[in-house]
């Protein structure tokens, strides 16, 4: 299932682009799932902050994580 998570407030993975596999969570992290289905909070979505795996999983994306759909 493709899930949209975070950790501690920072983006750690997306469909296509799952960096936090082998994150190691600590006593205390935050934890936080989205559907695909459902709506992920607006402040999160330009200037997100993301886990360090996540941010470099990004760079090196052709895409850069970013695309766009058109109909």
């Amino acid at each position: 299932m493709s899930l949209i998570t975070f950790i501690n407030g920072e983006l750690s993975a997306m469909p296509g682009l799952q960096p936090d596999l082998d994150h190691a969570l600590q006593n205390g992290d935050r934890l936080a799932f989205f559907h695909l289905n459902s709506m992920w909070p607006i402040q999160y979505r330009f200037g997100v902050l993301m886990v360090d795996e996540m941010s470099e999983a990004m760079h090196a994306a052709e895409y850069q994580g970013m695309h766009r759909v058109y109909e």
